[in-house]
């Protein structure tokens, strides 16, 4: 058990070292070139201008086209919903 414990010890501490010591003109100019690219590339945001209902000012929406296509899918799935209610109404009652 004790030489388990050491040897991990001695593990981390060889890793330790490794991780301080600077790195060569070579590495250290890949690293740096490598650092901008594993940033990931922010989507696109479209923006367009609604009118308010009740309102005279206009509210400027931004959004990606990922965000858009969810909110054009939301908007139809509401107004079908809204649709199938009416729908099932019949006779003097509605």
């Amino acid at each position: 058990m004790l030489v388990a414990g050491a040897i991990l010890a001695a593990a981390l501490a060889a890793q330790g070292a490794e991780a301080a010591k600077p790195p060569a003109a070579g590495q250290a100019e890949a690293s740096a070139a490598a650092k901008p690219a594993e940033k990931p590339a922010e989507p696109k945001k479209i923006c367009v201008t609604e009118a308010q209902t009740g309102s005279h000012f206009k509210k400027r929406i931004c959004a990606t086209q990922e965000e858009w296509d969810r909110r054009r899918e939301r908007d139809a799935a509401e107004m079908a919903k809204a649709s199938d209610r009416t729908a099932a109404c019949t006779g003097s009652a509605c």
